[in-house]
């Protein structure tokens, strides 16, 4: 029996969760109806408040694989719905290593799909970051038009969204700017980039993949130190998108691409070993045969 996990960090907004996290498991539940689909949050804080704030029960990683285990289901795929391998996506890495190598446990196999950013696109692989940002220009679609975009992540991965800032400058999006609230790009270098674009209208695109009231009002809030009042401080005019990446239709596929990837290189690695087999077995048979004779 097979068994998909869709794992992301989480948040105690329903709403926002429901549109973005909801629809992506439909999607999944739809191409894999013959698999057990299973949501959990990989922070164990947000699972508690989750469960302590509505009916709906949101289990932990560890809750779900304890779950399919005792389904007897053996092999595992994991989608995790972020941007990048952070410390979250790490430690849930781990745990599954450890599920699959437990005499406890009887899974067979546990296949991770990637997160949002990761392939550079080199040889023959995908470019995920210049296809993230091909799916985030199609979505906004006329609203970006003689704008300038401004992508906001919340996070301390610097390396990867650094390089969709290169990924953008050399040709994908020449019109963007990407900026981190905690480290590199800054505000103040996505700025610099704004300045030499020469567009007097701004458009901010929120680069988390759930659009909660909190990140909302730290983007357009009436507060002093919003996104939307530092920009409207410098001249410009600022539009706000009021949309987690999570809800837009091009990035929820991309995630499902990723998901597809894990589920078809697991199936050529059973086949091969399959193969491998095969002919080891047949002779085994010949030298019975012939012990018998």
């Amino acid at each position: 029996m097979k068994g998909i996990i869709i794992a992301s960090f989480g948040s105690i907004y329903k709403e926002a969760v429901n549109t973005s996290i909801g629809v992506i498991e439909s999607k999944v539940r739809t191409l894999y109806s013959n698999m057990e689909v299973r949501r959990v949050f990989l922070s164990d804080a947000l699972v508690d408040k989750w469960n302590d704030k509505y009916d709906e029960h949101i289990s932990s990683f560890t809750e779900v694989m304890q779950e399919f285990n005792r389904m007897g289901i053996d092999e595992v795929y994991i989608q995790p719905i972020t941007l990048v391998a952070d410390q979250c996506y790490q430690q849930m890495r781990k745990q599954a290593l450890k599920f699959l190598h437990s005499s406890e446990y009887g899974f067979t196999q546990i296949s991770i799909g990637k997160p949002l950013l990761t392939s550079l696109g080199i040889k023959n692989y995908a470019d995920d970051y210049e296809a993230t940002l091909d799916g985030i220009l199609r979505h906004v679609n006329t609203k970006a038009l003689n704008k300038s975009i401004i992508l906001m992540a919340n996070g301390q991965n610097q390396l990867e969204f650094s390089t969709l800032q290169l990924k953008a400058m050399y040709g994908a999006a020449p019109n963007v700017a990407v900026f981190t609230t905690n480290g590199f790009p800054t505000f103040k270098q996505a700025l610099t980039l704004v300045d030499r674009m020469g567009h007097q209208d701004v458009l901010v695109v929120p680069l988390a993949l759930i659009g909660s009231a909190h990140l909302m009002d730290y983007l357009g809030g009436e507060r002093s130190d919003s996104i939307y009042a530092l920009l409207a401080e410098e001249g410009y005019n600022v539009d706000i998108w009021n949309e987690g990446l999570g809800e837009n239709p091009y990035v929820q596929d991309l995630f499902l691409k990723h998901l597809g990837q894990a589920v078809r290189m697991s199936d050529r690695k059973r086949n091969s070993r399959t193969e491998s087999v095969q002919p080891m077995m047949t002779s085994s048979r010949m030298e019975v045969q012939s012990m018998i004779s």
